[in-house]
């Protein structure tokens, strides 16, 4: 009972959080005549072992014993974790085996003071519908000693489906480096959201709640009230996630996404499920991309927007403006920047609901859905 208790408080600390920040920031008027709907906060039925996605940074303690967990906040201190309640329950398995292969090869973690030692992280990613496993070692190196032995123990894991290594050789705070290279079966696994599958590879970006992922975006996409003759534009769109699920019910789904290595799984993502004729994504600055078509008269029907926590940038909110599409959803992760930009979003649109998530239980995260309609002239 205090359990529930629990999460039902923190269900309406996020919320209050979202709202405080609208009405302050995004001076939206709760108590107007035509103010918005705001609901409840979605929580999990389940908030445990959700995220399908954790990168160990392995390091030694003071007793300089080999351990993998998580920097302490603001720092590259380890605290030493390989079981943690969010994450999936095969990672304390896997880093056990990593760790005892480590010391008795007397492989090195990687120390950031010196550029010396080599392994810097373990990325584990977990398909939760296909039950597929990946480990990929991120090494200041490319290879690793006693490589097959270790790929034998791992593959006794049930589901294990992909082993790599990440080479990272540079002296940076950046986890991944860009080359990977296949150790055991192929680089990536496989995933689905409701009937959309998805490729992952350990450089894809994919939602690390897939459960709670499915449920905003079909609130996302049902909030669009799409129609058969719509053009959709899928702005910061990532691996094509919204875009591919919403394919099926427009005309056509236009993509713009800045990362290139994302906007390759969209394009693979597309082909995974057979949709070669409605939907294109393309790689660029989604401002830029809008201001140009802006130019050409190009207009579409709906926009489902989904920024990175700086929210959206002002040559795309301009530009905006002047297509002006009928219906607009921002998703947002960040209730600050989500308020800044619905302030000049509102000058030509109505907010009609707003929608939170609780995509990362135990944290302070919380995630968004607007749904806005245009304006009448």
């Amino acid at each position: 009972r205090q359990r529930q208790m629990c999460i039902r408080d923190r269900l309406k600390f996020k919320a209050k959080k979202v709202k405080e920040n609208l009405e302050r920031i995004g001076k939206l008027d709760f108590n107007a005549e035509n103010a918005p709907e705001f609901y409840d906060c979605i929580g999990m039925d389940v908030p445990w072992n959700y995220r399908n996605k954790a990168q160990f940074p392995i390091g030694r303690n003071k007793e300089g014993k080999i351990i993998a967990g998580f920097y302490a906040g603001r720092t590259h201190s380890i605290i030493e974790c390989e079981d943690c309640a969010i994450g999936i329950k095969e990672n304390k398995d896997i880093l056990h085996m990593v760790i005892a292969h480590m010391e008795k090869w007397k492989i090195e973690p990687y120390r950031e003071e010196d550029h010396k030692g080599l392994v810097r992280h373990v990325l584990i990613r977990k398909g939760f519908t296909t039950g597929e496993i990946m480990v990929c070692l991120i090494l200041n190196g490319k290879k690793f000693p006693g490589l097959s032995e270790l790929v034998d123990n791992l593959k006794k894991i049930d589901g294990m489906t992909s082993i790599s290594i990440n080479v990272n050789t540079e002296h940076t705070n950046r986890i991944l480096g860009s080359e990977v290279i296949p150790v055991y079966q192929e680089v990536y696994i496989t995933d689905y959201i409701g009937d959309v599958k998805f490729r992952i590879s350990p450089l894809s970006f994919y939602q690390v709640n897939p459960v709670q992922a499915e449920k905003l975006y079909n609130f996302a996409i049902n909030a669009a009230k799409l129609k058969k003759n719509d053009t959709l534009l899928d702005a910061y769109s990532g691996t094509g996630t919204i875009g591919i699920i919403a394919s099926d019910r427009v005309k056509a789904v236009q993509g713009i996404e800045y990362n290139s290595a994302a906007v390759r799984d969209a394009v693979q993502n597309c082909k995974l499920n057979g949709i070669t004729r409605n939907a294109a994504f393309n790689r660029g600055d989604a401002g830029e991309y809008l201001r140009e078509r802006a130019k050409k008269g190009v207009r579409f029907d709906a926009v489902i927007m989904d920024p990175a926590r700086a929210g959206a940038d002002k040559q795309f909110l301009r530009a905006l403006s002047v297509i002006r599409p009928e219906r607009i959803v921002y998703i947002s992760c960040n209730p600050v920047t989500l308020a800044r930009d619905l302030r000049t979003l509102t000058k030509n649109y109505n907010v009609e609901c707003i929608q939170p998530f609780d995509m990362f239980p135990f944290t302070r995260h919380v995630e968004c859905v607007v749904s806005m309609s245009r304006k009448s002239e």
